[in-house]
């Protein structure tokens, strides 16, 4: 009985031995593999020279799998991709252009290869041979900021080299649109390139967002560029290796490449073979070895001056948004059969605070189709006929039917619940307000102006009223003027908190609508509640000269034209002002908060910073980034000085 029972228990134990052997897969746990394939080796050996092998392999301790072949650089570049095969653990490349004699060839493979279990991406690896006798060994490198944040740019943008030799008269400055490059790379996650393996010469250098991938510089594309032609340096002795693995003890079984395939590839590049290309031309100096350049990359943008769109967005109201801003010199008028004689309106319009939005109000709301002629100084002279939607013809649109139905002139809220100490409390109006309505006019006298005492104010805190004014302020630029704000014309104690009563009836508008009243709470912030940021500009120092008055030399020296922005801690501007000469700028009413400087060198002097343009060889405005954060605390003044040097 024992005996059976044990051999029951054993029958029993082997079965869920073996259940539990059935459910067994990967071990959990465990760091996950984020390691990238490792280079064995490479057949013909990375950097043979006299290549003339139609193919290369490279070999990795793992399989492999072509990921993006958008990522594999060339250069020179070729007119026949070549073809990537995975073979085993090794990548097969098949080259399909014919090779040119005496030159030296390298692929970059950059992100686009990754091991085929998890997808770990090999950041970069270099392949080079010479069809001649020597190695090319000139380099140029450098980093590509982008013109306004100063931050580097991502790995997205190319660089592009040019030889001399590709220049030829007839193309000039025009070749990067027409013609790829000799040599091009792409930038690391920090921004940097480095164009290896180059020939010893002078180079054209840009660096563009090459959307297009057709390796030119086409409309749209953001580039940076250098004013000059640039000379390759040698490139220093640290020669890039293939991974030093045996490779006959690395290789296994299923590779299905062979260690003779590979074979003395470890070695790498002898630093013999690296001879120096440069040799020859003793009109090359080493005032740029080991220099990087700085490249700032910038978009002009192209776009022609036209309507982006133009309709009826209610009754006796339109609005039209160009592509670009419009100037303070635009006109507008309409074009009709029946435009009025006698100097009355038929239209009022406004350009925004962007300068590319124009709202207009027409006299007659009613209006269905109306046709206008725009023309500004940023050439601009079209015509639009405008048609209201569901409109019957030579019918008016019926309350209600497919468009909003324009409020009357009512004084719209725009204060907050918590209103700033020093500034002005601002009434605004969805129409435009022609004037002070004929009630309120009548009861003006020499004496006194009804409007002086329009609004009751209760103060809250001990319920005691009193009247203060209110102000239409009319827009000269909208002939005849009318007014599309007002301002209540009172002075409040920081801290206090009131409540403003604005009675019917004040303004009307263009239609003869008069305004609602309005009732408005507010708290006044106090002094307290802001700090104050100084900022002390003062030119760099002179250098020494001998028999030079330092102070002179200062006060000679030329200080740039200067846009000084506060900005958030985004990036965003916050305030600016603009100056020509060192002192003292000072930016009030600030909220506690971290907030940051920059300066725009104004060359242009338009005020605002202005971006490179290849076309026209001009380089974007220089930003000046000051070095600290400014940690600002409520009810704080601080001073800094910031020394404005053009060449950081």
């Amino acid at each position: 009985m024992n005996r059976i029972l044990y051999l029951s228990i054993l029958v029993a134990g082997l079965c869920f031995a073996v259940q539990s052997c059935a459910k067994q897969g990967y071990p959990s746990g465990g760091p996950k593999d984020e390691t990238p394939p490792v280079v064995l080796g490479t057949n013909p050996t990375n950097g043979s020279l006299n290549f003339t092998a139609g193919e290369f392999v490279i070999l990795f301790d793992e399989y492999v799998i072509m990921k993006d072949q958008g990522g594999v650089l060339i250069s020179p570049t070729m007119a026949k991709k070549p073809e990537f095969k995975t073979k085993g653990h090794g990548l097969v490349v098949k080259l399909k252009d014919t090779l040119q004699p005496a030159t030296t060839y390298l692929f970059q493979f950059k992100n686009a290869i990754a091991d085929f279990n998890e997808g770990n991406f090999l950041p970069s690896f270099e392949y080079v041979f010479s069809t001649g006798n020597i190695i090319d060994s000139m380099t140029i490198r450098g980093r590509v900021e982008d013109a306004f944040t100063r931050k580097p740019v991502d790995e997205k943008v190319s660089v592009l080299a040019y030889a001399r030799s590709q220049m030829a008269d007839t193309l000039g400055d025009s070749i990067v649109a027409k013609v790829q490059p000799m040599y091009m790379t792409r930038l690391d996650k920090e921004g940097r390139f480095e164009l290896n393996h180059l020939r010893a010469g002078e180079y054209l250098l840009l660096a563009i967002e090459d959307g297009d991938k057709n390796l030119r510089l086409s409309d749209g594309e953001a580039v940076a560029f250098l004013d000059t032609l640039v000379s390759a340096w040698k490139m220093p002795r640290r020669i890039a290796k293939d991974t030093s693995v045996s490779p006959d003890t690395s290789v296994s079984p299923d590779t299905n490449v062979s260690p003779e395939m590979i074979k003395d590839s470890a070695a790498g590049i002898s630093p013999e073979i690296i001879k120096d290309s440069a040799a020859a031309d003793s009109s090359l100096t080493d005032s740029l070895q080991g220099k990087l350049l700085t490249m700032r990359l910038s978009l002009q943008k192209k776009e022609v001056q036209r309507i982006a769109k133009s309709n009826y967005i209610a009754e006796g109201r339109v609005e039209i948004v160009t592509t670009l801003p419009l100037s303070p010199h635009y006109s507008l008028r309409r074009l009709s059969d029946s435009e009025p004689t006698d100097g009355v309106p038929t239209l009022w319009h406004h350009r925004g605070q962007k300068g590319d939005t124009l709202s207009v109000w027409l006299a007659d709301k009613a209006c269905d189709t109306i046709s206008l002629l725009l023309r500004d100084t940023t050439g601009l002279n079209d015509t639009l006929l405008l048609k209201r939607k569901n409109a019957p013809a030579n019918k008016p649109l019926p309350k209600g039917m497919g468009l909003k139905v324009p409020k009357a002139n009512v004084l719209m809220n725009a204060v907050a619940s918590k209103h700033p100490y020093f500034d002005t409390l601002w009434l605004h109006f969805s129409n435009p307000a022609a004037g002070v309505c004929t009630s309120w006019r009548q009861a003006d006298t020499m004496a006194t102006n009804p409007l002086d005492s329009a609004v009751t104010v209760t103060t809250l805190s001990d319920s005691s009223q009193s009247h203060c004014g209110i102000r239409l302020l009319k827009n000269p630029a909208m002939a005849p003027a009318v007014g599309l704000r007002a301002y209540i014309d009172f002075a409040g104690k920081p801290g206090e908190k009131y409540l403003f009563k604005v009675p019917a009836g004040l303004f009307h508008d263009i239609w003869n609508n008069e305004n609602d009243s309005l009732t408005i709470s507010t708290e006044y912030t106090k002094p307290e509640n802001y700090g104050n940021i100084a900022i002390t500009l003062l030119s760099p120092s002179p250098s020494p000269v001998s028999g030079q008055d330092c102070t002179s030399h200062a006060d000679s020296q030329r200080f740039p034209r200067l846009v000084v922005q506060l900005t958030n801690e985004k990036g965003d501007m916050v305030l600016q002002q603009t100056t020509d000469k060192p002192g003292k700028l000072t930016f009030q009413h600030l909220k506690g908060g971290k907030y940051g400087l920059r300066a725009i060198v104004d060359t242009d002097g338009n005020g605002e910073w202005t971006p490179g343009d290849y076309w026209l060889q001009r380089q974007p405005e220089k930003v000046l980034l000051f070095e600290k954060t400014l940690e600002l605390r409520e009810n704080w003044d601080m001073e800094e000085k910031w020394t404005i040097d053009e060449n950081l």
